[in-house]
């Protein structure tokens, strides 16, 4: 069997990772980098090459992790190797939504999954109502493709609020108001879900007064157990937008646990993170979880055909 990891971002650790984890595995393991790949999208001859070689046929699993920059075109790739039914461990549509925090947002909605109140609005003329929508400054503005942090702003009041979105209005940036909530303490809690199942959750906090518990801010963390509500909240959210592995961030509040963020290209290495924090094998819950999905769907389709 062989394994490609299509990645936006070829020299992340993680990437490296699952590589070493595949051969551990006796799987043979190949980083694909998205911006070497092109695309022929046509009936006869459909095919993805890399560096000038056709490997449509050479991957039984692409295990995607797009992030950014050029998510765009590496989604464009993925979709492709869908197309030509190559096994992909998420779906194209799955890792938009999680990119997506309205997007996100709404599904979580649709499903009854509980998050902050959110606002948004185009136009300059619905800004109060949109900050009536969460109750009120003081509030959260975010980018609605921000990641690790970035992109994240605490408004104390309405005029400071106001200021932000006519601001990033300016830019043409779309931007969503959410709820503040005070009494998460600079807290938040990363779940790792894999497969339906939580597999270990780590609470981060800041360390410097911030609102923002992210260890890319400066935060530290620490393995905790969550409740089985908070368990099936996380569950939950991830079969909300259809992933399978995902690191689901949640914060605790007065009305119970609530979720701000689903992660599909999981951050689990360095300092702080994941594998040494919890001591887990992240990268190998993450092939074994590729390759159980690869052989269940391989098992059905022998078994409807002989059933034929």
């Amino acid at each position: 069997m062989k394994i490609g990891i299509l990645t936006t971002t070829g020299d992340k650790e993680e990437n490296h990772r699952l590589i070493a984890a595949a051969h551990e595995r006796g799987y043979k393991a190949q980083l694909l980098h998205h911006l070497k790949c092109s695309l022929s999208v046509c009936e006869d001859a459909p095919e993805v090459t890399y560096e000038g070689k056709p490997i449509s046929k050479e991957f039984d699993i692409i295990i995607p992790r797009i992030d950014a920059p050029h998510a765009e075109y590496g989604l464009t790739v993925l979709r492709q190797f869908e197309a030509i039914h190559t096994f992909t461990s998420e779906t194209t549509q799955s890792i938009q939504i999680a990119r997506d925090k309205l997007r996100c947002s709404q599904h979580l909605l649709k499903h009854h999954v509980p998050f902050p109140s959110t606002g948004f609005a185009y136009s300059k003329a619905d800004f109060d109502n949109i900050i009536d929508t969460v109750g009120g400054a003081p509030l959260i503005i975010k980018l609605i493709e921000g990641t690790e942090g970035v992109g994240v702003f605490l408004a104390e009041d309405t005029k400071h609020a106001i200021n932000l979105l006519k601001t990033f209005k300016q830019l043409s940036t779309p931007l969503i108001v959410q709820k503040f909530i005070k009494e998460s303490g600079g807290k938040d809690i990363r779940v790792f879900v894999c497969g339906g199942r939580v597999v270990t959750a780590i609470q981060r906090q800041s360390q410097d007064g911030d609102f923002r518990a992210n260890l890319a801010q400066g935060g530290a963390s620490k393995v905790i157990k969550l409740t089985k509500q908070e368990e099936e909240v996380a569950i939950n959210a991830t079969r909300a937008i259809g992933i399978n592995v995902a690191g689901v961030d949640l914060i605790r509040s007065n009305t119970g646990p609530l979720i701000i963020e689903i992660n599909s290209a999981l951050d689990f290495c360095g300092k702080w993170n994941l594998e040494d924090v919890a001591g887990i094998d992240v990268a190998g819950e993450i092939i074994d979880r590729a390759v159980m999905e690869k052989k269940n769907i391989t098992d059905t389709f022998l078994t409807e055909k002989q059933a034929a």
